[in-house]
């Protein structure tokens, strides 16, 4: 089960398109003029949050980061599957490990398997394990790392913003923080796919903005 969803979060996170900026947008009154910023290169204003890549070559909403392994952005749209994938990954592999190390500590009598004695099976197994273990000693910190950006509505790009602290401004609580990635039903937030209630939160122009944080910003 859990490989079939890491399949389609994966394939989604590929073939969703991150967010492009629309067109015209627009601007709203009151907005602050030091939050308005231009890519000379899209020719476009970009809203909070939105960043040019320079892999794809375009403004993406709420880039987070361009990613060689889905060989697209993550942003707005596709957050949410590139998340479940490092879930149900992580899944998959913790399964694997149990189902390998398991026979090993409670079978201690030799045995053979499909021609091979249990000194070369056992062997191939552990290898096998010490494999899996350094996939994972990668990948749990970079997915508690994303995890901690979810929860604390940050990205990638921002959280390398010292000076401005930009991931702290549109923090409005956890549940909501995810809510604008994975969708306003929780009990489908396993889902890999975009329905009414399992959409990101918003449109990725306009961002709800904690009234306490402080709300400077640079004009690069």
């Amino acid at each position: 089960m859990h490989l079939l969803l890491l399949l389609f979060s994966y394939v989604a996170a590929i073939q969703t398109e991150p967010g492009a900026i629309p067109p015209h947008w627009g601007f709203y009154v009151g907005d602050d003029a030091r939050r308005i910023r231009y890519c000379g290169i899209c020719q476009v204003w970009k809203p909070d949050r939105a960043h040019h890549c320079s892999v794809c070559n375009r403004c993406v909403l709420n880039m987070d980061h361009h990613c060689p392994w889905i060989n697209n952005c993550v942003g707005f749209y596709n957050r949410k599957f590139f998340i479940q994938a490092l879930f149900f990954a992580n899944s998959c592999l913790l399964n694997m490990l149990i189902q390998i190390l398991f026979p090993l500590l409670v079978n201690s009598r030799n045995r053979y398997s499909r021609g091979m004695d249990t000194n070369a099976r056992v062997s191939g197994l552990l290898l096998l394990a010490v494999l899996i273990i350094g996939v994972l000693l990668g990948l749990i910190p970079f997915s508690r790392f994303h995890w901690h950006l979810l929860v604390s509505n940050s990205t990638t790009i921002e959280s390398l913003d010292v000076v401005n602290k930009e991931h702290s401004r549109f923090n409005i609580g956890a549940r909501r923080n995810i809510e604008q990635v994975f969708g306003s039903n929780f009990l489908f937030w396993w889902l890999p796919c975009h329905t009414s209630s399992t959409q990101p939160v918003g449109d990725g122009v306009r961002w709800r903005r904690h009234y306490l944080k402080n709300d400077n910003l640079s004009l690069i």
